[in-house]
């Protein structure tokens, strides 16, 4: 006997309740228009080597040597080294494919995160454009305020912006992490969200994102904060302050490249246009970068300043090494240069300084005998000669805001609540 003989018959199941079929497809009265559409192939997560070395591919250069495209980049310094004039001098030849200092780019779109000091930031590109080329068509877009990448309502509406524009960025500046970030740079969750948001970018517009930043105090050649910025930058720049108001700029990394040769610059006071003269008909100044001769070594900075008082000496000693080349150029003595303090100030606060501390500057400076005042004038001590001088650029940055601010940050007035009592040693806090 089989085991098919002793199955009951199929009688038996007559009465059993049969469960519905299961459909897998769609019903029958559905249309072809109402299928599903196929899911597209993703990219395969391996791929032979074989394959990839019969492909080679060339390395991509926005800015040969510096910038590759479609990688994350950070340039840290100290404030006042010039960080933010760097970018806008690189932006401006990207935009225009234009030479940067005899190093050949990659004409591309840019966009510019301009944190804070937008005003600034247009008047220095009115000089640029003055000595280089014009900008008027270049495809170069600052922003009207600070991004907080690392939200995604701020991100998702940014890129919907970034759409509808006739070309996608190739080179995409953040200035600086500090505006373009919501929440403690030092926390891995903030970090991690922005750095997620830049491979976000990265990854829609094949971008090179240019990061502004300030360096670790403790570690002074790394980028400040949560070590995952770190880890995700592929190409890194540094700027230090030379002798004579030099500053250098140096390619401290290239993830799986060589360095490129550092580079000098010195800055060059512009006057611009007369329809930028102010409310009483003064001329208005900004300042470009231009090529100069590599110093010999780095310049120490002054000892016992904070960086308060050391940024306003910046300011100071560009505008007294002015006044000397005027003199110099009318066959005068040069020893004899000095500033009116009231210049001073309002170049200071013209360069997006608070300068509600201004007369505290003034007394530690002359009290560390760096400054000389002489009624409404001051001058340079004499061991202030021998220190470096770099054109201050706008990078006044406010507390971090608490978690409840707009993600989309517009310019602040100048007024603030800040009183001179709160002022410590902090850079962030100026």
């Amino acid at each position: 006997m089989s085991w098919a003989d002793e199955l009951p018959p199929l009688a038996a199941y007559a009465d059993l309740e049969q469960p519905a079929p299961r459909l897998s497809v769609v019903p029958a009265t559905g249309t072809a228009d109402e299928l599903p559409e196929p899911e597209p192939a993703s990219n395969p997560l391996f791929t032979r080597i074989g394959e990839l070395l019969a492909h080679p591919q060339p390395v991509d250069w926005l800015v040969k040597g510096w910038l590759e495209r479609d990688t994350t980049a950070a340039l840290i310094a100290e404030p006042g080294r010039g960080k933010s004039f760097v970018a806008l001098d690189m932006a401006c030849c990207v935009a225009l494919g234009k030479d940067w200092h005899g190093i050949p780019t990659k004409q591309a779109p840019v966009l510019f995160l301009a944190g804070e000091g937008r005003a600034a930031m247009v008047r220095r590109a009115c000089a640029w454009s003055i000595v280089y080329d014009d900008l008027n068509a270049a495809p170069l877009h600052l922003s009207s305020g600070a991004v907080a990448l690392n939200e995604p309502d701020a991100l998702a509406i940014m890129q919907a912006e970034i759409d509808a524009m006739p070309e996608p960025p190739g080179l995409l500046i953040v200035d600086t992490l500090q505006r373009g970030l919501s929440g403690d740079e030092n926390s891995a969750e903030a970090m991690n969200g922005f750095v997620a948001a830049l491979d976000t970018l990265r990854q829609r517009y094949h971008c090179t994102c240019l990061v502004i930043h300030h360096p670790s105090k403790a570690t002074p050649g790394e980028p400040r904060g949560h070590s995952a910025l770190k880890g995700a930058i592929d190409t890194m720049a540094t700027l230090e302050a030379r002798e004579g108001g030099v500053i250098v700029l140096i390619n401290a990394k290239q993830r799986g490249g060589d360095t490129a040769r550092p580079l000098a610059f010195a800055f060059r006071t512009v006057e611009l246009p007369p329809a930028w003269n102010d409310e009483d008909g003064n001329p208005t100044e900004s300042a470009i970068l231009a090529p100069s001769d590599m110093p010999n070594a780095p310049a120490k900075p002054e000892k016992g300043l904070v960086d308060k008082q050391r940024l306003a000496l910046s300011i100071l000693k560009r505008l007294v090494a002015e006044h000397e080349r005027n003199l110099l150029q009318a066959g005068r003595d040069a020893k004899a240069a000095r500033v009116e303090l009231s210049t001073w100030r309002k170049t200071a606060k013209d360069e997006g300084v608070d300068v509600r501390n201004f007369s505290r500057w003034t007394t530690a400076l002359e009290d560390k005998q760096l400054i000389t005042i002489d009624g409404p004038f001051v001058s340079l001590g004499d061991s202030s000669h021998s220190s470096p001088s770099s054109f201050e650029e706008n990078e006044a940055t406010p507390k971090p805001s608490s978690p409840s601010s707009h993600a989309f940050r517009r310019e602040e007035g100048e007024e603030g609540t800040t009183s001179e009592d709160d002022e410590g040693d902090d850079y962030e806090t100026f």
